[in-house]
């Protein structure tokens, strides 16, 4: 596991989960290893066309969190962000 975590998570309906989760796997049953398809990887992608559509600026820092959500010393800015499900 990475010395810092930089992901933050989201809750999908339990049906939401199992629809993405099945068709990212059809997906990959029917193409080479190399071109595997997450579901995060998915989501994602999804999000950012989405947000393209509505114009919506692109971050490309993200604000350290607040004193109250973090765990030990003040750590640097991170980056990027991503979400897990």
């Amino acid at each position: 596991m990475a010395k810092r975590q930089t992901r933050r998570s989201i809750s999908v309906k339990g049906l939401t989960y199992q629809r993405l989760k099945k068709h990212c796997d059809e997906y990959n049953s029917t193409r080479e290893v190399a071109s595997h398809l997450s579901i995060s990887g998915f989501v994602e992608t999804l999000i950012h066309k989405k947000l393209d559509e509505l114009g919506a600026p692109e971050e490309t820092v993200l604000a350290p969190r607040p004193l109250s959500e973090r765990r030990g010393p003040a750590r640097e800015d991170i980056v990027s962000q991503h979400f897990t499900f």
